[in-house]
């Protein structure tokens, strides 16, 4: 039942009034009975618009159950104030990301008969954060392109010197044309392909998700990489098994999740060895991917800091690396985690909610 009880004194109202973060109270029931003019001025509205609304009426309906919950907390007792980042919605249609301060209010026997919540507009700090996020992603994507620069370099040159050496055999009218044609065409499609992931890997992209087959695409990232592999004398070894192995994901960021893993594997074993790759489903719900190699390993001084910003043991490393990378495998819903001893090599887990087709 919605009322108006007061439930501050005129003096603690001035205050409200003119605070520079929005104030609203609540009844028991979540509805709207007071709201200062930094709360109106949050969502857009005027205050005779937000009165006897309930507040979850400009939260939006994702984080609806989450506010439901805490006040519900409040009201049993439990807990007297807590804290919760949601997402409000203006008036106007757009979202707005808020840090919300949840407090019970009592009266003199104890009993709570409302709320008072705290808006703070935390939406110029998330928009800051994720732009720095993105430079952080295509920066790193970057410095990938140009580490690989040298692998596929020699990748290209073989089939070079292929096509230029047919075309030499053509003009001199020796063999078969037609062969050469043939020869000539799938060399041109492997430099194509060679560069299209290449391309794929510096080119800044939108995030955009679908059903993909885990296997195609580190069978696509391995040939990417295996050159520079073979030039630091380490072979990748695949398990994949026979089944489709879906997960729904953006297939760009996946790419350069598994390009920074393989890449880190061949650089720790600089005087070869072997990096095995292989795919099981740990139930029927999830997938896991195992990189495990046989290179320097990792101190546990230094594997307890992994995924720290600029945190590195290599030379010329940001620490960036692995960071973004753990970041994109959270964004999938998913988890790293590595095991590692000196002199013994790495393992680097990694588990994502599997997709049965990929029509799921």
């Amino acid at each position: 039942m919605i009322n108006g009880k007061s439930l501050c004194s005129d003096l603690m109202i001035q205050a409200i009034e003119r605070a520079p973060i929005g104030t609203a109270f609540l009844n028991s029931e979540g509805y709207i009975i007071n709201v200062n003019p930094f709360a109106c001025l949050l969502v857009g509205c005027e205050a005779d618009e937000l009165m006897n609304r309930s507040i979850h009426d400009w939260i939006h309906p994702d984080d609806a159950s989450l506010v439901h919950s805490r006040l519900a907390e409040l009201l049993k007792g439990d807990q007297h104030t807590n804290q919760v980042e949601l997402r409000m919605l203006h008036k106007l249609g757009h979202m707005l990301w808020v840090s919300s301060t949840l407090s019970a209010v009592k009266d003199d026997e104890g009993r709570i008969f409302g709320f008072v919540v705290h808006l703070i507009d935390l939406t110029a700090q998330k928009r800051a954060y994720h732009y720095a996020e993105e430079v952080m992603i295509q920066s790193d994507k970057l410095s990938m392109a140009g580490q690989l620069a040298a692998g596929i370099a020699h990748e290209i040159r073989n089939p070079m010197t292929s096509i230029k050496g047919f075309v030499q055999l053509m003009r001199s009218g020796s063999g078969s044309k037609e062969e050469y044609f043939d020869i000539i065409s799938s060399e041109i499609e492997r430099i194509e392909l060679i560069l299209g992931e290449l391309l794929l890997l510096a080119k800044p992209q939108g995030i955009k998700y679908g059903q993909k087959d885990i296997r195609l695409l580190l069978e696509q990232v391995i040939t990417l990489l295996n050159t520079q592999a073979i030039l630091n004398n380490v072979e990748i070894i695949t398990r994949f098994g026979t089944e489709a192995a879906y997960v729904k994901c953006d297939e760009n960021q996946m790419k350069q999740v598994f390009i920074n893993f393989i890449k880190n594997a061949v650089e720790s074993m600089p005087g070869g060895g072997k990096l095995t790759i292989h795919i099981e489903c740990d139930s029927v719900d999830q997938l896991v991917i195992f990189f495990v190699d046989e290179g320097c390993g990792i101190p546990e001084s230094i594997l307890s800091r992994l995924g720290e910003p600029f945190y590195t043991t290599k030379e010329k490393g940001t620490g960036l690396g692995f960071m973004i990378s753990k970041k994109m495998i959270e964004d999938h819903c998913g988890q790293v985690v590595v095991f590692s001893k000196p002199n013994e090599g790495t393992t680097i887990k990694v588990t994502l909610p599997l997709a049965h087709t990929a029509n799921d």
